[in-house]
């Protein structure tokens, strides 16, 4: 790997190392080649437009190399934050027998304490949760928010609403929604995916994480009827849903207020009606705690960071 200077990488290193890079230095850095010259800048957005198109981590920085600079469009109004807190969590049983899983606590914060904080470094300065088991206890652990330097909304179902539905419930706010599970650790740069949602004039951004699986046979790599060769146990890679949105306004005239209605259900109709919906890769640290195991993992991460 060749030196990197604080907002400069060199044309030989890889578009994840741009991605460091640029993450520490206001989302931006210039490319230059082995004469010193500029060849042209990589931004956050294209190191994820890269990986959304395929291109791996540690794939040439030219792969997403941008000789022209990039207009972003500034947001009209400012965004509303939206935490689904209201599922029971059965897979955290008996942990969340009791408190709720976004209340379980991850390195000395409650896991939706979190989520508040990185809204918040985003301009999320208003938060709607979705509330259902246990509702009264997120009130009396966060009341209205202030602490956490947002205003809190509750907004009680009165039935399981899925993963959308309880976005019937929000106000006529007529602004962009930032809409995330209340159940996960990330420390993804929300900033940037609302900034990636406005370039693109995106009505729905979906984030995306990636998952490897391993084929666990030999995969017979073709031409037609013709085999070229065998690939032994292959791991595949493949961009997941990671239960993060951004929701312009006018796609909540889709959303049911009667019924329990999924996210994708929503992406689904909105893609139906040919308005466009944007992937934005996290490549940033991603957990959704699905299990007392990966739960167990998290913990043991941010005790080691906290002592290191």
């Amino acid at each position: 790997m060749t030196e990197t200077t604080p907002a400069t990488v060199q044309a030989d290193q890889t578009i994840g190392e741009a991605f460091v890079a640029a993450a520490a230095n206001g989302r931006v850095v210039t490319v230059v080649g082995t004469d010193g010259r500029p060849l042209g800048t990589v931004t956050d957005a294209d190191v994820r437009r890269a990986v959304a198109a395929g291109k791996p981590l540690d794939a040439p920085v030219t792969a997403a190399l941008r000789r022209e600079p990039e207009v972003t469009q500034p947001p009209a109004a400012p965004p509303v934050g939206v935490l689904m807190v209201g599922g029971r969590g059965e897979r955290l049983r008996p942990l969340t027998d009791k408190v709720p899983k976004p209340l379980l606590r991850v390195g000395g914060a409650a896991i939706v304490e979190r989520l508040i904080r990185s809204f918040r470094l985003a301009g999320v300065d208003e938060v709607y949760l979705t509330v259902n088991y246990l509702a009264d206890l997120f009130e009396e652990r966060l009341g209205d928010g202030q602490a956490l330097g947002v205003r809190l909304h509750y907004l009680r179902e009165e039935q399981a609403m899925d993963t959308a539905g309880s976005l019937s419930l929000l106000p006529d706010l007529g602004r962009p929604l930032l809409v995330s599970n209340g159940d996960l650790v990330t420390t993804v740069d929300f900033a940037a995916m609302l900034e990636f949602h406005h370039y693109h004039r995106a009505a729905i951004t979906v984030a995306g994480v990636q998952y490897a699986a391993k084929v666990p046979y030999g995969v017979l790599r073709t031409a037609e009827h013709h085999l070229l060769h065998i690939e032994e146990k292959p791991t595949t890679h493949q961009l997941v849903n990671a239960g993060m949105y951004v929701l312009s306004p006018e796609v909540l005239r889709y959303v049911p207020g009667d019924k329990p209605y999924k996210m994708t259900e929503l992406i689904e109709d909105v893609l139906h009606d040919g308005l466009s919906v944007s992937v934005f890769p996290v490549l940033e640290r991603w957990s959704d705690i699905g299990s007392k195991e990966e739960f167990e993992r998290v913990l043991f991460e941010f005790a080691v960071e906290e002592e290191s």
